[in-house]
């Protein structure tokens, strides 16, 4: 990795949070940790450029619970990044929105799971006034001009609303619809049942998501799964293969991934040590691997222990193989 450029972070600006999703991966508005404060931030986006620092995306939590979002933006887009904001978009206003746009963020996602307030409940807890004032703030995110993203995590709950939700993306005119599959990590750990089957929900986009290929919006998505007659090594883990980015969590614990970053197992705390030392440093990364060979070996090659939720021997592995469950992959991709 010596030397490598690091394009990307995703910054989790606090763990705190208003809603109480099923299957957060942090726990968040539960599992409290500390903030990294505004120059903390700074340091860790300075260093992130020395090294080709590119991209951001603030998220947490909820990141808008935090009052210094707007300082934030204003430090990364003074440093030239690419910022994008990942929400859960209740907390959006139209003043918000204006500032937003000022300030020069660059795109804006939020999570729906729903086509419906009864569907979408389910899921992010909520009520009927918070999904219509999600919808309302999709719309206002479209029209002051951000790049808009609908996130909609993938659960056997709304699985068949799927093509409902991606009918009502179109509908809002957004840019993007990111189809994520949930994992029982975090808090999902213990809502194992919620979990589709990883096939059934293959052979879902191929029967019902195709169809939308071409209709003006991007649809990328995740499974973590495929026949192995259409397996490369390319679909293996993003956070050893491809180094693309480092996960911060707010207590300044650096991690791969996410999914990583939810077992509690950092790299490193950036408080401590920089950037460049961390995500340079081939021995730090050559035993960080080493130690979680054990998790890999008992999740059966996958890093998310899937055998609690399947009975894992429908997969065997003379016919199937295991996915990065946090790769993305275009509707077009999928074999």
């Amino acid at each position: 990795m010596e030397n490598r450029k690091l394009p990307k972070l995703d910054l989790n600006i606090t763990n705190r949070c208003n809603f109480r999703c099923t299957h957060c991966a942090f726990d968040s508005g539960v599992l409290d940790l500390p903030e990294l404060t505004l120059s903390e931030l700074e340091k860790i986006l300075r260093e992130t450029k020395e090294i080709g620092g590119e991209r951001f995306d603030i998220t947490g939590g909820e990141p808008l619970v935090r009052e210094d979002v707007e300082e934030i933006i204003t430090l990364g887009k003074n440093l030239g990044y690419e910022i994008e904001l990942v929400t859960n978009g209740s907390l959006l206003t139209e003043d918000k929105l204006r500032k937003f746009k000022q300030l020069g963020l660059d795109g804006i996602a939020i999570s729906l799971d729903g086509s419906t307030s009864e569907v979408y409940n389910r899921i992010r807890r909520r009520d009927e006034k918070t999904f219509y004032k999600v919808l309302e703030n999709i719309k206002a995110s479209k029209k002051t001009g951000f790049y808009t993203k609908i996130n909609a995590t993938v659960f056997a709950s709304n699985l068949e609303d799927i093509p409902n939700i991606t009918e009502l993306a179109l509908s809002l005119g957004v840019d993007e619809l990111g189809l994520y599959y949930f994992t029982p990590i975090g808090r999902g750990n213990r809502s194992k049942e919620l979990a589709v089957e990883p096939v059934k929900w293959l052979e879902f986009i191929r029967a019902n998501l195709r169809q939308y290929q071409d209709r003006g919006m991007r649809i990328s998505l995740e499974f973590p799964l495929i026949e192995r007659k259409h397996w490369n090594p390319n679909l293996g883990c993003i956070a050893n293969k491809e180094k693309s980015h480092l996960q911060v969590l707010p207590d300044g614990n650096v991690y791969p991934c996410a999914i990583l970053a939810s077992y509690g197992k950092p790299s490193a705390n950036l408080k401590t040590t920089s950037v460049k030392d961390v995500w340079n440093n081939t021995k730090l990364w050559e035993d960080y691997w080493a130690n979680l060979s054990g998790l890999f070996e008992s999740c059966n090659g996958s890093c998310v222990d899937f055998k609690q939720a399947f009975d894992m021997r429908k997969y065997g592995s003379e016919k199937y193989c295991f996915v990065c469950p946090l790769r993305k992959f275009e509707l077009g991709e999928v074999k």
